[in-house]
């Protein structure tokens, strides 16, 4: 096996990682184990996270009372919940690593350039994981540490396509101007789910979830319109690539991923937010995003790398 074929089969490793970080994250949320862990890298000091309350200090709500534990007990399940999610991101930076790594050896600088920017992403990210834990779940930092999981995301796709070993699949050029209109649509509509999922997890300290819907800011309403416009923009996303529907997987999973979002949808609003629907909805809209970017990236016959 080539240097190439290494990085390109590590790459495709490195994106199941990342979109299992993003899952792991969307059931950190679901379960309310955000705060499993008031402390970063450590988890209630330890490397490895306690499993009974009696191996914690007696002191331990005073110590972590800025966090919420003034408020809060230890809970077992949340704090291994959060802690694994931690461990899949750090194997996710790891396989990053081994991708800047590798292409040292390739010695294309552009690959290089490409891999040590993921690296910094990474980095990045996990600072952020930090700030987020730091701040005690802040929204606004939630929706960024968010944000930059989709770019790191968006980062590898391209890296896939550029070190593809024939480029055999470029799509010639149909409508990228609706392609590019449903990508800003998804990207809009994440970022107002956030909100309203940070909305919901504060308004749950006061109400039940039968009556939570009644109490969510303007931001749901905004919500719930947009969602027209993620509907009508990937129907015309279908309807101008309908020619290729048998050929393109991506295509065959916006389907199912816009299916499954209005099946969601409606059932978190008639009852009562469901947690496991929270969770499917998170999923479907990450799939349907990367989809779109699929299927953009595929326009273009991006230069491939070749190996020495």
């Amino acid at each position: 096996m080539t240097y190439l074929k290494l990085y390109h089969s590590l790459i495709k490793i490195t994106i199941v990682s990342v979109c299992l970080v993003i899952c792991a994250g969307g059931f950190v949320r679901m379960t309310g184990s955000g705060m499993g862990c008031p402390d970063w890298p450590k988890c209630f000091g330890y490397w490895i996270p306690p499993t009974d309350v009696s191996q914690l200090p007696l002191d331990y709500k005073e110590q972590y009372s800025e966090r919420g534990y003034d408020k809060l007990d230890f809970n077992v399940f949340n704090t291994w919940t959060e802690y694994v999610n931690r461990l899949l991101g750090a194997l996710a930076g790891f396989f990053c690593l081994g991708l800047l790594i590798i292409s040292i050896f390739i010695s294309n600088t552009r690959l290089i350039l490409f891999s040590f920017f993921l690296v910094l992403l990474m980095g990045f990210q996990g600072w952020m994981g930090a700030q987020v834990v730091a701040s005690v779940l802040s929204p606004y930092k939630i929706t960024i540490h968010y944000l930059i999981a989709l770019f790191i995301l968006s980062l590898l796709f391209f890296m896939y396509r550029s070190t593809l070993p024939i480029a055999k699949d470029t799509l010639i050029s149909i409508n990228k101007k609706v392609l590019l209109f449903g990508i800003f649509i998804s990207i809009s509509q994440i970022v107002l789910g956030t909100q309203v999922r940070e909305s919901v997890d504060q308004l749950l300290i006061s109400y039940d979830r039968i009556s939570i819907i009644s109490h969510l800011p303007i931001t749901f309403e905004y919500h719930r319109t947009m969602a027209w416009l993620v509907l009508v923009s990937n129907i015309a996303i279908l309807f101008s690539h309908r020619i290729l529907i048998k050929n393109l997987v991506e295509l065959k999973i916006i389907i199912l991923a816009i299916s499954v979002l209005v099946l969601t949808g409606w059932l978190m609003t008639k009852q009562s937010l469901i947690p496991l629907c929270q969770l499917m909805h998170v999923i479907c809209a990450v799939s349907l995003f990367i989809c779109q970017l699929s299927i953009f990236l595929r326009y273009f016959n991006l230069a491939i790398v070749k190996s020495p």
